[in-house]
């Protein structure tokens, strides 16, 4: 009896054991593979949630915006290669930063030697053998008295900020795309469901058609255009849902995630979305001048006048020094005495004198890019002063179309309170209180469309200020 419940209780540990593993187990692993919203936490790269400006994302009504735009600073793979991009070209700065450093090499050499044996007049010499030892330390360096190479490693440091503010604009404007597909998801959610209300509405007016042709009070041609418009209110619900589907499979893609798990996302509603600051009336030109694709060019400028200076000094002299120092001997048991200890240093100057009118070229090619990019940088800011014009123009009169949208969505929904008190009283029919529904129904969409361009106009200005909308405060000392 002691040893059957020694058996059990040992069982049932066991079973307790095993199931406090798998608990454990399950907290680590997602059950359907498609990872939740995350909360944000402040140690995850700080740099890149300063790119997109994270706490801008938290002045919107909505508790799921802010984590979709953090998830997709985290995962995007397109954001991944932008930052990887990166670090090569910091790799590169230090492989040409080591130009301006002397090279030391280690060698370690063994020759092995064999003279044949010969007859001088008369002297008869036998033939020998020899070992040569040698682990000298070889060093070269290339004098850079010009700067030359000092310049090429700025030129590198300037096309490696160039390459950071690109990997900035990728990140911003990725960020709004999240943000534009998030905000438009909840558009079409909630135009499904008004078109959900359009479909019964015009199926019971297609039944109440039906319901006048047998009583000899509607055409057949009515009853088959009443039909009809049942249809394709149907064909554009399925439309919408597809819609909403390649939507959903957008951002599964943009924060990094499998499309097939689109339909576990979870978002707000586009009634409660909101912008909870002022968007000002006007930004500052410091901003747009900030912009990290301004930057960028003028980044690429500053590389070709280094470029153009590294271009001129290539006609000067290179002068390059090279030493060996290490012990030579024919006895290995002999390497390291001092008396064997070899040392040479030497120096030579190498002045090109015709290369086919390379150097010249090069020159004139320095030049020629420098004014190129110096008219980029011009366009540039043209385009951006534009798209921040254009966005704060939209907003303007996108704001004007939402409300007066909104102000007929009012209207709309007394005159249909009126007319349910007149069918109520027997004075309206219900075939003309449903077509007032309808009406009604439609102005809702029309004021669902007309939000959505407003908050998206939010999310261009955004983009176009760089993802700054205001300057900092100075922080005091």
């Amino acid at each position: 009896m002691w040893q059957e419940r020694r058996a059990l209780a040992m069982k049932t540990v066991s079973k307790r054991f095993f199931a406090c593993f798998i608990c454990v187990l399950l907290a680590f692993l997602p059950l359907s593979g498609c990872a939740k919203p995350q909360k944000i936490s402040a140690g995850v790269s700080d740099y890149r949630l300063d790119y997109v400006n994270i706490d801008w994302w938290g002045n919107f009504s909505d508790p799921y915006i802010k984590e979709y735009v953090f998830k997709t600073v985290s995962n995007n793979h397109d954001l991944k290669i932008a930052t990887l991009r990166t670090k090569e070209f910091y790799q590169n700065m230090k492989i040409t930063f080591a130009k301006e450093l002397p090279t030391v090499n280690f060698l370690a050499n063994y020759v092995r030697i064999r003279t044949p044996g010969f007859d001088f007049n008369g002297l008869i010499l036998d033939n020998t053998s020899s070992n040569i030892f040698s682990i000298p330390l070889m060093a070269q360096y290339e004098a850079d008295i010009f700067l030359k190479n000092h310049d090429k490693t700025k030129s590198a440091k300037k096309e490696l900020e160039a390459v950071r503010f690109q990997e900035k604009s990728s990140y911003i404007s990725l960020a709004a795309a999240a943000g534009t597909a998030y905000i438009n998801i909840l558009r079409l959610d909630k135009t499904i469901k008004l078109q959900e209300e359009i479909v019964k509405v015009r199926k019971r007016v297609w039944e109440l058609t039906e319901d006048r042709y047998k009583l000899g009070l509607a055409s057949t041609f009515d009853t088959t255009a009443r039909n009809q418009q049942h249809t394709m209110a149907i064909v554009v619900l399925n439309d919408l849902k597809k819609q909403r589907a390649e939507l959903l499979h957008e951002l599964s893609v943009l924060i990094g995630e499998s499309p097939t798990c689109a339909d576990g996302l979870v978002r707000g509603n586009l009634d409660d979305f909101e912008y909870k600051k002022e968007i000002p009336a006007e930004i500052s030109s410091k901003i747009v001048f900030s912009r990290p694709d301004l930057m960028e060019t003028e980044a690429k400028l500053q590389k070709a006048k280094i470029d153009i200076r590294v271009a001129r000094k290539e006609f000067l002299p290179t002068i390059s020094i090279a030493g060996i120092a290490g012990f030579t001997a024919l006895d290995l048991s002999k390497l390291f005495d001092w008396d064997q200890f070899l040392a040479l240093v030497a120096a030579g100057a190498v002045q090109k004198l015709f290369t086919g009118g390379r150097l010249v070229s090069g020159l004139k090619k320095q030049k020629i890019l420098y004014q190129e990019l110096f008219e980029e940088y011009k366009q540039r800011d043209l385009q951006a002063i534009q798209e921040i014009n254009d966005s704060l123009c939209a907003i303007k009169y996108d704001t004007k179309t939402d409300k007066a949208n909104e102000e007929k969505v009012k209207l709309e929904k007394y005159n249909y309170g009126l007319i349910n008190l007149r069918y109520e009283s027997g004075i309206t029919s219900d075939f003309d209180r449903i077509q007032f529904l309808e009406n009604l129904i439609v102005l809702e969409k029309e004021k669902a469309d007309s939000k959505t361009r407003r908050l998206i106009d939010y999310l261009s200005l955004y983009k176009a200020a760089g993802g700054v909308l205001e300057i900092p405060a100075q922080k005091s000392p």
